[in-house]
Order: C-alpha cells, then sequence, then structure tokens
C-alpha cells in the first residue's frame, strides 16, 4: 500500500475487503432495500484506509450485524507483509494479525500454529472483533 500523493475524492486509499458471493446478485451500493449492508451478506474491510494518506489501515465488518473497533494497523507502504484472518465460529470473533515475514503456510495449518499467531502478535499489529459488538 505506497504513498500515491494524489489527493481529492478515493485518492490514495488502498483496501483489501471480502465480499459475499450475493453481492454481485444485489447493489451493494445505493437503494437501501437492495444494499448487502441492509440484508446481511455483507462486506469485510480486512485493510482499508479511510482517508487520502492516512497511514493507518483498519479493519471493519459491515453488515446487518456489524462488527469493527478503533485498533488499526500501520500501514505497509514500503514492503508487502503476510498477514492472517482467524475466524472464530464459536463466537462469532474475528482475529486478523500481521505475521512475520519468514511466516510459512504449509498446505495445513494446525491449531496450535493459529493460536500462536493470535497470541504472538500485540498492539497495533493485530486486531480482534466480535460481530455485532
Amino acid at each position: 500500500m505506497p504513498l500515491s500523493g494524489k489527493t481529492g475524492f478515493n485518492a490514495d486509499m488502498p483496501a483489501i475487503w471480502m465480499l459475499n458471493a450475493q453481492i454481485p446478485n444485489t447493489l451493494q451500493y445505493g437503494e437501501a432495500t437492495c444494499s448487502c449492508w441492509q440484508s446481511g451478506c455483507g462486506e469485510f474491510d480486512i485493510f482499508e484506509i479511510l482517508d487520502s494518506g492516512n497511514t493507518r489501515a483498519k479493519s471493519t465488518w459491515h453488515s446487518n450485524v456489524s462488527g469493527g473497533d478503533s485498533n488499526y494497523f500501520d500501514r505497509p507502504t514500503g514492503s508487502t507483509i503476510k498477514a492472517a484472518i482467524i475466524f472464530d465460529g464459536n463466537s462469532s470473533a474475528a482475529h486478523i494479525v500481521v505475521l512475520p515475514d519468514n511466516t510459512d503456510f504449509a498446505t495445513t495449518i494446525s491449531a496450535d500454529q493459529v493460536n500462536g499467531f493470535l497470541n504472538s502478535v500485540t498492539g497495533t499489529q493485530a486486531a480482534s472483533f466480535v460481530l455485532g459488538s
């Protein structure tokens, strides 16, 4: 997410997000009756820059049950990063962690490795939230 130096509406605001498969069949933005944010199919902003040139990347779940908080990630302006998104189906929690560059994603990842991801990262390089909180 290098800084482009551009300013103005939607300039220098990169994002990485996930969209529900229902979104191509509806209207994501626009009339509220067609919005996936209202119906629940949603959008998950994994890393999103909210204003031009900002170096804080936010994470937010947009849906009829939203989630997010004031935590942020340092925008990776000079290099690539590795990150993991961990969804906990038992608690409806989502955890995003920025991982060390030498992290190896094997064919399978054990529960111990996932717990290690969650326990090894602190500060502004991790975010957790419970949907609907």
